[in-house]
């Protein structure tokens, strides 16, 4: 009677998802202030599996029909690249600086990426010293999004 009672309980446990694997990486970039026919953002999410997953939003809508979603998969190159790229820049060990005299205004690139050690934060405005190396990591997860979809991250 109990391997029928142990059997009815399993069926009765709800069914789990596949978790989707950790992010690696986000980016994010916009236009800036800009009237809202002109004004877009898009974000962008590499996860540790490859899969990209991609958002971007017309005006100053985050939902709805102004915004459009896409999927991609980053090859495994690309994300040895990225974690590379982070890694060598020294930005866990030493983290950028914000600039002093920031920009007020123009579109912004920033992002952030998920090492086993921590997080390194690629700030939109480094200080000076700093813009080389936080440009470095950006390149690198700028690359690692497929071609078709560069009309979302720099559609101007």
């Amino acid at each position: 009677m109990l391997k029928p009672l142990a059997f009815l309980i399993v069926l009765a446990l709800p069914v789990q998802a596949d978790e989707p694997a950790p992010v690696l990486a986000d980016y994010w970039t916009n236009s800036g202030s800009l009237p809202p026919e002109y004004a877009w953002e898009t974000s962008v999410l590499i996860r540790e599996d490859g899969q990209l997953e991609l958002k971007h939003c017309r005006g100053y809508e985050t939902e709805g029909p102004a915004c459009k979603q896409r999927k991609a998969k980053v090859p495994a190159t690309a994300l040895e690249a990225i974690r590379t790229a982070a890694t060598d820049s020294g930005l866990l060990e030493e983290p950028a600086r914000e600039t002093d005299a920031p920009v007020v205004g123009g579109g912004m690139t920033w992002g952030h990426v998920y090492l086993p050690g921590g997080t390194v934060e690629l700030l939109s405005q480094p200080a000076e010293a700093d813009v080389q190396r936080v440009g470095k990591v950006l390149a690198a997860i700028a690359a690692a999004i497929p071609p078709r979809f560069e009309r979302f991250t720099d559609p101007d």
